[in-house]
C-alpha cells in the first residue's frame, strides 16, 4: 500500500517548480525550517535563479521571496542569516545566498483555534447572581457595562 505523500509530491512537482519551488516541501515544512516563532510572522515566496548561466548555475545562488507580517520586517532581515543556513541545510547544497523581504499588508495567516474561554459577561453575570440584593445587584451591572463600554474604546482611534 503506497502512501498519500508520495503521490502527492509527485502530482505537485509541476506546480511547485513553475512557481519557483524546486521543492514543495520548502513551502510544507517551513515551520521546520525556520522555527516556529519565524514561521508564525512569515511564509516563503518563490525562489528566483540567476539568468543565463546554464543549468548549473540555475541550482545554486538563488534568492528566496519571503514574506512577512506587518511589523515583523525588521525582525525578519536580522534572521535572514538563519534562514539561508537552515534553507540551504533542508536543501542539501548552498540552494540560497539571498533573501528578499516583501511585508505583506494582507497578512492572511489564520489564527491557532484556541479553545473558547467564557466571555467577561458570562463571568459578571455569574458573579452578580451571588449578591441576594436586587437593587445592589443591578448597581454592580450598570457599573459593569460602563466599565465595559469605556475600555471597547481606543484613544488611538479618536
Amino acid at each position: 500500500m503506497d502512501t498519500l505523500d508520495k503521490h502527492f509530491r509527485a502530482l505537485t512537482r509541476l506546480a511547485f517548480a513553475r512557481h519557483g519551488f524546486a521543492q514543495g516541501e520548502v513551502a510544507a515544512r517551513w515551520p521546520e525550517i525556520v522555527g516556529d516563532a519565524l514561521a508564525h510572522v512569515t511564509a516563503p515566496g518563490r525562489i528566483s535563479w540567476p539568468r543565463g548561466q546554464g543549468e548549473a548555475a540555475q541550482k545554486s545562488g538563488g534568492t528566496l521571496s519571503v514574506r512577512t507580517a506587518p511589523g515583523r520586517a525588521l525582525e525578519t532581515q536580522y534572521a535572514v542569516p538563519r534562514i539561508i543556513e537552515r534553507l540551504n541545510g533542508f536543501m542539501g547544497y548552498a540552494a540560497i545566498a539571498q533573501v528578499k523581504i516583501v511585508q505583506a499588508a494582507d497578512w492572511p495567516k489564520p489564527a491557532a483555534s484556541r479553545p473558547t474561554l467564557p466571555t467577561a459577561k458570562t463571568v459578571h453575570e455569574q458573579e452578580l447572581a451571588r449578591i441576594s440584593d436586587d437593587e445592589l445587584r443591578a448597581s454592580f451591572a450598570r457599573l459593569g457595562c460602563a466599565v465595559a463600554a469605556r475600555a471597547q474604546g481606543s484613544p488611538q482611534g479618536k
